[in-house]
Order: structure tokens, then sequence, then C-alpha cells
């Protein structure tokens, strides 16, 4: 993401004025947060829709429990191999060999379709619903796990405004779909509501297909294209499971509990829980938009310079020095983002929670509220000196720090069921704390060391790893030669045979 961060910072210089400072940071917070954002927006507006139109409070929460359970999966099942996806992109780019990005992408939307699809068929089937539901939910889960997908290969498509406009129209034909299908048509009207924010999505998919397809180039289509990297980055991929796991894992539990809302059988999930998750998600957005626009940026610089000064014959003593500058950078970045987020936490929390409260959160879900939103502040430091630790190609710290968190989150959140439910969200924040905790520590420690690990933990000799994903692509590879091997014999001969005919015909009298 650091190259966002370079195209939005130059946003940020190049506009003068209040009202331009205030579009950069709309541009910012819509490229890095966009999705999760407007899943919350279309979320509350559909349910207000159907209230409106007479929706009883079951058929409100079937609606809220679709919608809860295709962003949460889609997002775990897809962010699996986002963190792993990023890295394979960042690769094709310094390697100049950009027409490997868009045969990745489209074997990345294959297998996620293929298996999260799957698993998504076989859950639809264990519910009582009819096909057309199914049909619907299936189709819109898919499409939220390439629209996951689209935004790591975006964050190098420097058409900010446009992704604006994508985001723009989704909520645009969700709403005005809606109006149309609940006053007009007699679908009932979760049906209705699930239809119009399909449709959305459906239209800001298409859109942000069209960008990528227009900023990269076309390569040959290879749904294995990637496979030999994961061989090489396979840990990036646990990592990218554990954090979206340790993020939802709460609403797990917290789903287990007296409070929960069984829909079915096998389909619960928590309103007064979940809600307030919904609203203390939002509340980090400038903490997100600040370390890729300052944090990233500014330490990606000195982190270039410590580096360039390895590779191109700097002295020692420019080298600490330079790690000197890099390390204060950092902490001074770091430090910089938590006063600006810890503000905005401290804000919401206190008006924003009474506001809530006032159109209708009851006081145990204002106080879950309140307690997330300090809960997302650590979650969001956590994250930030995760991806920080891959910088530093920390991979298995960074492995440990996502594998704590997920657990953590879990165990804590179900020491606290036991207590008050205004309480609740105490957990989270508990395992958001010391995963934050974790994170520092394990940055100061490495830097620490940084010369050791740069000198004398690097193998004396590269070698390509190879393993199992490898040897399917190259059995992939072989199988696609010999297949147009075939092919190609088989026209010849083909060609062959109607030559000799004609060539008989000829020679008849």
């Amino acid at each position: 993401m650091a190259g966002v961060g370079f195209e939005l910072k130059k946003l940020f210089r190049s506009k003068k004025g209040y009202f331009q400072s205030v579009k950069a940071y709309t541009v910012s917070a819509v490229v890095t947060e966009g999705p999760m954002i407007l899943n919350i927006l279309m979320l509350f507006l559909m349910r207000y829709l159907i209230r409106i139109h007479g929706a009883t409070v079951r058929e409100q929460d079937i609606f809220l429990y679709t919608i809860t359970y295709i962003t949460i999966f889609s997002l775990i099942f897809s962010n699996t191999l986002l963190m792993f996806i990023d890295r394979y992109i960042s690769d094709c780019i310094y390697q100049k060999q950009l027409k490997r990005i868009m045969p990745a992408f489209f074997g990345l939307i294959f297998w996620l379709v293929l298996i999260g699809g799957l698993i998504a068929l076989i859950y639809l089937f264990c519910i009582p619903v009819d096909n057309f539901y199914r049909i619907v939910n299936l189709v819109q889960f898919c499409i939220m796990m390439i629209i996951w997908a689209e935004m790591a290969f975006l964050s190098a498509v420097k058409q900010y405004t446009k992704v604006m406009v994508g985001f723009c129209a989704s909520v645009l034909v969700s709403v005005l779909t809606a109006m149309v299908l609940l006053k007009f048509t007699p679908l009932p009207l979760v049906m209705a509501a699930l239809i119009s924010t399909c449709l959305g999505y459906l239209v800001m998919m298409l859109m942000f297909l069209q960008q990528l397809l227009v900023y990269y180039p076309g390569g040959k289509l290879n749904i294995f294209q990637f496979f030999p990297a994961l061989d090489k980055y396979k840990i990036l991929v646990a990592i990218g499971f554990f954090m979206a796991l340790g993020l939802y894992a709460h609403n797990f539990v917290v789903w287990t509990s007296e409070f929960k809302n069984q829909i079915w059988d096998n389909g619960v999930f928590c309103t007064k829980y979940d809600i307030p998750i919904f609203f203390a998600t939002l509340t980090i957005s400038p903490m997100l938009v600040r370390f890729v626009v300052s944090v990233e940026v500014n330490f990606y610089q000195k982190y270039r310079e410590y580096f360039d000064g390895i590779l191109y014959g700097g002295t020692l003593e420019d080298i600490r020095m330079t790690k000197k500058s890099l390390s204060k950078t950092l902490f001074r970045e770091i430090a910089q983002m938590m006063e600006i987020q810890f503000f905005v936490t401290v804000l919401c929390a206190t008006f924003l929670g009474n506001y809530l409260n006032r159109i209708g959160l009851d006081q145990e879900q204002t106080s879950i509220f309140r307690i997330l939103c300090f809960g997302y502040c650590l979650f969001g430091l956590a994250k930030c000196l995760i991806i920080l630790l891959l910088y530093f190609e920390d991979r298995a710290g960074a492995l440990i720090g996502v594998m704590c968190f997920a657990g953590l989150s879990a165990l804590f959140t179900w020491l606290f069921l036991k207590t008050e439910v205004a309480y609740w969200g105490s957990g989270f924040l508990a395992a958001a704390f010391v995963t934050a905790m974790y994170g520092a520590f394990r940055i100061r420690y490495f830097l620490d060391r940084l010369e050791y690990k740069v000198f004398l933990r690097q193998p004396l000799f590269y070698e390509e790893k190879k393993g199992v994903f490898t040897d399917l692509a190259e059995m992939a590879g072989k199988q696609e030669a010999h297949f147009k091997a075939e092919m190609e014999k088989r026209y010849q001969d083909k060609f062959e045979k109607r030559r000799q005919r004609r060539l008989r015909s000829r020679s008849l009298p």
C-alpha cells in the first residue's frame, strides 16, 4: 500500500484549501476503507427502507443476518489470500512483469469463487430457504469476494476519482433499485433488499474490473499463474487468515450466548453485539488513512535509504546513522497516528455514543460500542505494526502476533461473557492491547538487531523455494502444452487429409 500512499500524498500536496483537503481525505478513506464503509452504509439504508415498508422484526433480522454473514465470511475467505497477493503484485511491479498481474487476478478469483462458493453453497442448502434466496446470496457472496480481491489490485491504479465514482454508483443503484422493487413489485421485502444490494455490488465490481483491464496490460490466461509464489510466501496465507479470523472471532463467541438471534437452527447472529461493532469499525478509518498516506510513506523513504546504503556501498557508520533515523521516523509517525486516533476515539465514544443511544441503541449496546471504540483503536495499531513487521521480512513474528490475536480474542471474549452484557467488548479490547504491545516490542527487538538480521541471517546462496504448488503449476503447464500439441496435430492431420482429397479429386479424369 505504500505506492497508494505516495499517490495520495501527491493529491494532498497539489490541492490547497479546506474543501480540497476534505476531498483528499475522503478519497483516501474510500481507497483504503471503501468496501467496509459501503457495506455498513448499505446495511442500514436497506434496513431502514424495508422497515418503513412494513417489514417485521424477523424480516429485518433475516436481512441483517444475511448481510452480516456475507460480509464476514467473504472477507475471511478473500483475506486469506490477499496478504499474499499484495506481495505477489509488488514483486511483479518491482520486476517489471506487469503482464503477470491480470492472469494472477483471474486465477485468484477463479479459486476464491470455486472454493468459497462451494462452501457457501453447501451451507445454503443446510438452511430452510427457497432456491431463489440461495441463488441471490451465493451470487452476492461471490461478488463480495471478487470486490475484496479487486481492492488489492486497485492499489496500484491511480484513477482514485473513478474508484470513488464506483462506490457512489453502487450505493445509488442499490437504493434506487430497492425503492422501485419495494414499491412496484410483489417481491418479499427481504428479497427485494437483497437483490438491490447484490445489483449495487455487481455495478461496483464491473466498474472496478474495467479500471483493472484499462490499467494493467493483458497477459496469457493461467489460473495457476501465482502458484509457484505460494511456495515462497505461503506463510502470508496463514497471516491473512488469522488476521481476519481474529477480527471476527469475538463475534463467533458471542453468537453462542443467550442473547443470540436464532434465525434458523444453524443460522445465528447477535444484533445486541453486531450492530455496535459495525459502528465501532468506522471509527478507525482516520488511523488507517493516516497509516497509508503518512506512516508507510515516510517510513518507507527511510527504509529505502537504509537498504540502499547496504546495497550500494555505504559505510558501517552511515548504515547505523540511517538505521537510527529510520527508527526515529517510524516511532514518531506511529505516535502521531495514535494521537490523532485516540482523539477521534474519545470523541466517538463520548458524542457518537450518546447520539446512537438517542436513535435506537439501548444502554448495553452503547456501552459495548464505547468499549469497542478503544478496542478497534488498539486493533488498528496492532494491524499497522504487523504490516511493518512484514516490511522487515519478519513473517514468523507477524504470524505469532496474528495467531495470538485470534486465540486471545476468542478466549477473552468467552471469559467476559460471564460478566454483564455492558462489558462484552472488553475481551476484544484486551486481545487487541496484548497484540499491539507484542507488535511494538517485536519491532523494537528487531530494530535493535537489524544489522544481525540483515548481514548474518541471510543465506549465502539464494535458492528458489519449490513445493507442491510449484509442482501443480508445472503439471498444469505440461498438460496445457500436451493439449495444444495434440490439438495442433489433429488440425494438421485434418488439413493433410483435406489436401490429399483435393489432390485425388484433381487427378480424376
